[in-house]
């Protein structure tokens, strides 16, 4: 997967992950979808209710196609490309850029069709845990804004971590989260989000999620208007069911619900029906090890012969 979808966030998959791992950062519905997490690291605010996002919105959301290649130069420095397009294949965006170690740190650059993206990184152990900061800049002609600059910072120590966005330049939001997590399969967390020009909190989130080997449960209380609810449960070692759904709102309660079914130990296939009637079917497996494919197909079930259908591919290749 590229480094593009990394910071818009995505990450190429680690050794040993299976097809069911492999997926993108965020969606759409603005689901964002975060990595496992490597031995050592702690899950973060959105790995509550990961495995029923990862059956619900993976794959799903693809345009017409969608194509990455990353290249290892060496083990210092590499080369990326991606580009994607949407159903009617006249909204397409891309991007070439380069990442490089360089000591401790690590930096990105990258080009893109809307606007160029920089990234430079450092994370060390500290006072017996993990610290990370990450300066992230973007420039993008359209918006009128200038140069954007935001830093990325974090601590985690067990049973605790921290991570913040602190703006630095043109960007108004301050934003971050707080998580402890108990007996590896307990999550307590608390996030949110304030405007600076209009000095008000924008967002309260709090959230507490459960998790083990074959079940799932997330729960999500958001500006004390709105709680949304999460299952995900295994069925032996091929089946999975998952529920997302509006417990509460005021306005437009939403639900998707689905399955999915491990063809073989590389491929997946799932199944999805939200409370609009839009039926999605995904096929994502690994060729390789250094390819990767995901087929979707969507079908207005309220309408079937004249509704808003839709198709797509996506490909990742590493060299």
């Amino acid at each position: 997967m590229s480094v593009y979808k990394r910071f818009t966030l995505k990450k190429k998959k680690r050794e040993g992950s299976n097809a069911e791992d492999d997926e993108p950062r965020s969606s759409s519905d603005g689901e964002v979808i975060p990595k496992q997490p490597l031995e050592g690291e702690m899950p973060t605010f959105f790995h509550v209710g990961k495995w029923a996002k990862q059956c619900l919105t993976t794959g799903y959301d693809f345009g017409a196609w969608h194509i990455d290649c990353t290249t290892n130069v060496s083990e210092k420095l590499g080369l990326y490309s991606f580009g994607s397009a949407r159903p009617d294949v006249r909204n397409v965006a891309g991007g070439v850029g380069i990442r490089e170690k360089l000591g401790i740190f690590n930096l990105y650059q990258t080009w893109q069709t809307n606007g160029l993206l920089s990234t430079l990184g450092v994370r060390t152990e500290a006072a017996g845990g993990l610290a990370n900061a990450m300066l992230r800049a973007t420039y993008i002609p359209q918006n009128n804004d200038g140069v954007n600059v935001e830093l990325y910072t974090g601590y985690e120590r067990p049973p605790v971590k921290l991570d913040v966005i602190i703006p630095v330049l043109n960007v108004p939001k301050f934003m971050g989260y707080v998580l402890l997590h108990l007996a590896d399969n307990y999550m307590f967390a608390y996030r949110s989000v304030y405007n600076i020009n209009d000095m008000e909190f924008e967002k309260h989130v709090l959230c507490v999620g459960y998790q083990n080997e074959n079940t799932e449960y997330g729960l999500k209380l958001e500006n004390f208007k709105e709680l949304r609810g999460s299952l995900f449960q295994r069925v032996g070692e091929r089946w999975a069911f998952a529920l997302k759904a509006h417990l509460y709102r005021e306005q437009g309660r939403h639900f998707s619900v689905g399955g999915q079914y491990k063809i073989h130990e590389d491929g997946l296939l799932k199944m999805r029906v939200r409370e609009n009637g839009f039926m999605g079917l995904v096929y994502q497996a690994i060729l390789s090890e250094n390819i990767d494919v995901m087929y979707h197909v969507g079908i207005n079930a309220k309408s079937p012969l004249d509704g808003n259908h839709k198709f797509g591919v996506a490909w990742s290749l590493k060299c």
